[in-house]
């Protein structure tokens, strides 16, 4: 028997757990309320960038765009020496509307498989192409004699016939274009955001030279010598790395000869995490290395 004291403990006491417990169960129930539509922005979001990369990845297997009906469209464009390959995809991460974006990422091609002819044809078209797209950009802009460039310039271009080029600043650049019947020689503190060279003669990269984009081709030798950084496409006769001078991933040299103590024909970056890749314009199997 329950004493009328025992009984008016414990009668409070089972109302305030009761409380507690409804409490406890409508907070978990608002939360998992508000839990629902962020969840399901984030399933959405996954699904469709798995949509979007199951769609390059079915382009560089050579299937066309449109081929399944419910995966995003891809279009690819040349990107310098690789490839841009693009697919949209819906994003509604913020919880408003939903926008399109792009996944896009660079390729190349794969070497293996790749043929001497293949090799050979592509590089020969390559270098045309870069002569090609400079005389094009220096069209009007004909200097003669040897040219020195002390500070840089908001954009820097020209077609220097008989003489050599020289530029030796501290400072960025967002675009350097030059088709030069001499040598070439790039020192100092300077930051290119895009160079692309063209020469006849050696080409020379000295200081703490960088440069985000370089599209090189040289008759002669090209080396680079201390702090160097750059990434992109070198064709020279020969190259030599020094020092601290380093090409950055996916940087493709190649060259008839090397002095390098690899003695290779073509090389890629050391800080490549894929192995080598051949630019996009030859011949064979594409291959991805890195999202844009």
């Amino acid at each position: 028997m329950v004493r009328p004291s025992s009984r008016g403990f414990v009668l409070p006491l089972v109302a305030v757990l009761l409380l507690s417990l409804t409490l406890l169960f409508t907070t978990l129930l608002k939360s998992a309320g508000h839990m629902n539509p962020v969840y399901a922005r984030f399933k959405s979001d996954f699904e469709n960038f798995y949509k979007a990369e199951s769609a390059v990845l079915l382009h560089l297997q050579g299937f066309p765009s449109g081929y399944y009906p419910e995966l995003p469209p891809v279009q690819a464009e040349p990107f310098g020496p690789w490839e841009k390959i693009c697919a949209s995809a819906v994003v509604d991460s913020s919880g408003k509307a939903p926008g399109v974006g792009e996944l896009c990422f660079v390729a190349g091609t794969e070497p293996h498989g790749v043929s001497y002819w293949d090799w050979t044809n592509g590089m020969s078209a390559y270098r045309a192409d870069l002569e090609k797209r400079l005389q094009e950009m220096t069209t009007g802009k004909d200097l003669y004699g040897n040219r020195r460039y002390f500070q840089g310039e908001q954009f820097m271009s020209g077609a220097i016939h008989h003489g050599d080029l020289e530029m030796d600043f501290d400072g960025a650049v967002p675009s350097a274009n030059f088709w030069v019947e001499g040598t070439a020689l790039v020192r100092g503190k300077a930051h290119f955001d895009t160079l692309r060279l063209f020469t006849s003669g050696d080409v020379v990269f000295q200081g703490e030279v960088s440069v985000d984009y370089l599209e090189l081709v040289s008759r002669g030798s090209f080396r680079a010598e201390g702090d160097v950084r750059f990434r992109g496409m070198v064709l020279a006769s020969s190259f030599r790395m020094q020092d601290r001078a380093r090409s950055l991933f996916p940087t493709a040299i190649v060259a008839t000869w090397s002095e390098s103590d690899e003695n290779e024909t073509a090389q890629n970056s050391e800080d490549d995490p894929g192995g080598i890749l051949f630019p996009a314009f030859i011949e064979g199997k594409r291959k991805i290395w890195g999202r844009l």
